[in-house]
């Protein structure tokens, strides 16, 4: 058995995830990828040995993750849970659990660093091999090579590794055995908890080819330019300690949605601010927009995957924000996201980040560059993006957490677009929309409710009819709509949409509380 221990000196993990902002639990991959730099780090000595210990843990099966369980900011805090950071994480408190927890901006003067990262404290996490042995000379060789590695994730999250022998109950200070993340196979559960990148037998041959395709002529590193797509490590998914400990409040993640990409609508430049019935003609524009700002559709230039996709393909939902909370609802669409489909659907999705980035920089501006393309809504006018407010001050309708929940209850704040009509009254309302729930991999919700209006003021309780709507455009709109209370068995994270038009707006539900930021946005 292999047991490597990993401490975070400054007590925070950092590292993009492939699943949500912060990677939780941290990937055997990243491990590997710190073994491999330090082994080319080496300047006297010949990588071989090395890189013939790394590829050994490699083969073997995905290792156990000894970690804590996380909760997002703004969640309950429980004593064995490290904290998710979202946002501007340049800092985090060492003792997080003794405070509250507030990623600060240290010198107020420089520009916030957006990178994930979860706040563990002094807490260790573990990588477990059960079933791999290496004689005296193998863990040797792999505790000095550990030794040369400074750090994890990214350069922000300082580690310190041991290598040794000990059972996984051993792995910690803090009841280690509850914090055990589990391969699903052997966990004996079919729904997974989070999807995480392990290592296989082509992992160090993927890792010299990116390498290499991140250099230029000679020795020397480019600085621009596209790398190219390069494949590393394989998903596996896991089950997390929470499943264990609390099954029956377990909040029920659907693994549909994954990153939300929020945009600001810019009043000062754009000829208007379209209201929530226009959120499905305000979303097709959007569209439209992004996909102008690539080449033509089989060029090297064309738009990813993850924006051309229709129909079945996992791609991105484009969702206008209504602004809905606060004391002064007033349903204008202050903003737009851009929802990347979940990796456990789409693997491939971060791949494509830097191509879906560039089309966003040519509608909001990249730096001190000013955005090229604008919004053009038919018949109504021209709508400027910018990047979101970063501060406190930011609407409430920009912020992630608002649609995230987690929530039994949601209520719908723009029409849902159901498949098919219907005949039977509540039952037959019920199988509808079970069915809806089931397409993005929700539970069949315990009861549901038919409202008059939108959920929230603010809602539109109907949209731009479909004769306004250009032609090409009205083919999600033919269906029943109805406006909806849906209450779930357990907790279920968000975002919830619901419906034929999900994709660009219409069935939008958040969660339903009177409280939620009804406190902000005078």
């Amino acid at each position: 058995m292999l047991r490597i221990a990993i401490r975070f000196p400054l007590g925070v993990y950092h590292a993009r995830s492939t699943s949500d902002d912060a990677e939780w639990p941290p990937s055997p991959l990243r491990l590997i990828g710190a073994l491999l730099a330090a082994a080319h780090g080496r300047h006297s000595s010949d990588p071989a040995d090395d890189l013939a210990l790394i590829q050994k843990l490699c083969k073997a099966p995905a290792p156990l993750v000894v970690a804590p369980d996380s909760v997002a900011v703004g969640e309950p805090v429980e004593a064995r849970e490290a904290v998710r950071l979202r946002g501007a994480t340049r800092w985090a408190p060492r003792n997080y659990l003794t405070g509250p927890v507030s990623p600060r901006n240290v010198g107020r003067e420089r520009a916030p660093v957006n990178k994930a990262g979860v706040a563990i404290g002094d807490r260790p996490v573990a990588f477990v091999w059960s079933a791999l042995d290496l004689d005296h000379m193998e863990m040797q060789r792999l505790a000095a090579l550990a030794g040369d590695v400074t750090f994890l994730g990214t350069s922000r999250s300082p580690a310190i590794l041991k290598v040794d022998a000990e059972t996984h109950e051993a792995a910690s200070d803090d009841g280690a055995s509850e914090h055990v993340w589990t391969p699903a196979g052997l966990a004996g559960y079919a729904e997974p908890d989070a999807a995480v990148r392990v290592p296989d037998t082509q992992t160090i041959a993927a890792f010299d080819r990116r390498h290499d395709a991140r250099r230029g002529n000679g020795a020397r590193v480019q600085k621009t330019g596209m790398v190219p797509e390069i494949s590393i490590g394989t998903l596996a998914s896991y089950v997390s300690p929470r499943r264990r400990r609390a099954p029956a409040d377990f909040t029920f993640d659907p693994s549909w949605w994954g990153e939300m990409m929020v945009l600001e609508v810019d009043r000062e430049r754009s000829d208007l601010v379209p209201r929530a019935p226009a959120a499905y003609l305000f979303a097709r524009a959007v569209r439209v927009a992004l996909l102008g700002a690539f080449d033509e559709a089989g060029t090297l230039g064309e738009a990813p995957p993850i924006l051309r996709g229709r129909d079945a393909d996992p791609h991105c939902a484009i969702l206008p924000l209504p602004h809905v909370w606060g004391k002064h609802p007033d349903g204008l669409l202050r903003g737009v996201a851009l929802l990347l489909p979940h990796v456990a659907r789409e693997p491939g999705v971060y791949t494509q980040l830097s191509r879906l980035e560039y089309g966003l920089s040519q509608l909001v501006g990249s730096g001190s560059q000013p955005p090229t393309r604008y919004v053009s809504i038919p018949g109504a006018g021209r709508v400027w993006l910018k990047p979101p407010t970063t501060d406190e001050s930011r609407l409430s309708s920009l912020r992630e957490e608002f649609y995230r929940g987690p929530a039994k209850t949601w209520v719908s704040v723009t029409p849902i677009v159901h498949s098919r009509w219907r005949k039977g009254g509540i039952d037959a309302l019920l199988r509808q929309v079970s069915a809806d729930c089931a397409h993005v991999g929700l539970p069949v919700p315990a009861e549901i409710e038919t409202l008059r209006s939108a959920g929230r003021h603010g809602g539109a309780d109907r949209f731009v009819p479909a004769r306004e709507t250009p032609a090409s455009w009205r083919g999600l709109l033919a269906g029943p709509t109805s406006h909806l209370r849906i209450t779930f068995a357990q907790p279920v994270r968000g975002p919830v949409l619901l419906g034929r038009a999900r994709h660009f707006g219409l069935g939008l539900c958040v969660p339903d509380s009177t409280s939620a930021g009804d406190e902000g946005d005078a």
